[in-house]
């Protein structure tokens, strides 16, 4: 290498290098990074503007960290990244949310409750979840919409919506106004099948009552196509029909009850209905009908019905145990030859009788209750007048003051049932009783508060009161 060129090569090496800036861009827009070469030989440092003209040419107008920015121009690091820039991602909107007010596993199986002792109550298993018209059966969040992000180059990152979540809507089931609640349109029972939740006014078991479904109490009707086994109950607001036959249980039923085949009560079996009853037999149970009674034998049994009982068809017969109805018994026979005590009872139904002395009695009670506490009242008024009452019975004086009302408002209502009761005994009409075929001796007749005992046969005859007295003629 000659002189001249060695000199242009230092003179070269000594000349002013300026600070250089790079500035690179992630792949996906979202990060800006920066770094720098240092300065040679005396060469100009880049001033805070300069940083700034270079990062903008390179795009990069959004998610600027100028803090940073600021201390890099005072102070910084070569040959070391900065991250001068970063963008923000979507923030996806929450998907809808549908929230049951049941549990839908007990919907699907219902498991048997531990008693205290540990043993288990198979009769009561709950398998029926009643609801009433207006309950809330699911409520749901809407979906969120969700936050927009942005990269580095200012460019909009939309956010997915989140989606929607359907409202299961079955029968008898209706969406509120603001389209989030799921609500019952009727009483009944409450379904779920995964998809749609249900509400069913009759709720149909096909099979046994037994062990397996445990006591059912529903707000509608039911339907049995099966038995009814042992010691299990049935109540419904609605009616209860029974396709199998019916052993020791209990029957309530708002409505109408019918059982196919009928009833062996064993003594401990019971059907209550605020309608009819219609059973193949009775026997060994205790019935009460708000209407009526209608089957084709009553053995051993104690019915009652609000209007009337009717043992027409089949055997027609009723024997051992008492039967009562308001207007009408009618049958083909009473009683047996071998004399079976029987008594058949038209008028005003024991239940009535027993009812209103139940209210005399609580009316009684109430009553001296109230007169008791006035006298209490009036004492310590007294007192209150010759001088003033210490805080002990200031506080009695309050507290027989609380008492009074409710005991008053009670005894009101006591009042209003007796005497609806004393004007249904005092309106009460005698009825008849009619038998198609036979009367046997042993048969107890009462009519009102007339009685008379069968010691004849008595065939095809009408049993009626007549000027006070119980006649027995056609």
């Amino acid at each position: 290498m000659t002189d001249s060129q060695e000199n242009r090569l230092n003179q070269e090496e000594l000349k002013p290098v300026n600070e250089t800036l790079f500035v690179e861009v992630s792949k996906d827009k979202m990060l800006g990074v920066i770094w720098f070469e240092e300065p040679k030989n005396g060469g100009a440092v880049l001033s805070l503007n300069q940083i700034k003209d270079e990062i903008d040419r390179k795009g990069i107008k959004k998610g600027i960290d100028f803090e940073l920015l600021n201390h890099i121009a005072s102070e910084k690091k070569y040959s070391y990244k900065y991250i001068i820039a970063k963008g923000i991602l979507p923030e996806d909107g929450q998907d809808g949310i549908l929230t049951l007010t049941f549990s839908a596993e007990d919907i699907k199986s219902f498991k048997p409750k531990q008693n205290a002792d540990g043993t288990v109550d198979f009769k009561n298993l709950h398998a029926v979840h009643n609801v009433k018209k207006g309950d809330i059966l699911a409520t749901k969040t809407p979906p969120a919409d969700g936050k927009e992000g942005y990269n580095i180059f200012d460019q909009v990152l939309k956010a997915k919506k989140g989606k929607d979540v359907r409202i299961p809507k079955g029968k008898n089931t209706e969406i509120s106004a603001d389209g989030l609640s799921l609500i019952a349109a009727v009483d009944g029972k409450l379904e779920y099948d995964g998809h749609n939740i249900y509400v069913n006014t009759v709720y149909t078991l096909n099979g046994d009552l037994d062990s397996s479904i445990g006591n059912i109490d529903f707000i509608g009707s039911v339907v049995i196509s099966g038995s009814i086994k042992s010691g299990f109950t049935v109540k419904a607001e609605g009616s209860v029909e029974v396709k199998g036959s019916v052993e020791d249980s209990v029957i309530i039923a708002g409505g109408d009850i019918f059982l196919s085949y009928g009833i062996q009560g064993i003594e401990k079996g019971k059907l209550i209905s605020g309608g009819n009853v219609v059973a193949k037999f009775i026997q060994n149970a205790t019935v009460e009908a708000k209407k009526d009674v209608i089957t084709e034998a009553i053995i051993h049994s104690n019915v009652s019905a609000g209007n009337m009982i009717r043992v027409e068809s089949g055997k027609g017969t009723i024997v051992g145990g008492s039967v009562a109805a308001t207007h009408m018994i009618l049958a083909k026979s009473i009683g047996s030859p071998m004399g079976t005590a029987t008594t058949v009872q038209i008028g005003i139904l024991p239940s009535i009788y027993q009812k209103h002395k139940q209210i005399e009695a609580e009316l009684h009670l109430k009553q001296e209750t109230l007169d008791k506490v006035e006298q209490s009242i009036k004492f310590l008024f007294t007192k209150a007048r010759e001088t003033k009452l210490d805080a002990q019975k200031q506080m009695m004086l309050h507290k027989l003051n609380d008492s009074r009302t409710p005991l008053i408002e009670e005894i009101g209502v006591l009042k209003s049932e007796f005497n609806e009761l004393s004007e249904v005994l005092r309106e009460a009409q005698d009825g008849i009783i009619k038998a198609m075929d036979t009367v046997y001796p042993g048969v107890k007749l009462i009519i009102g508060n007339s009685i008379k005992y069968v010691d004849d046969t008595q065939v095809r005859c009408t049993i009626r009161k007549v000027d006070g007295d119980i006649f027995i003629g056609l």
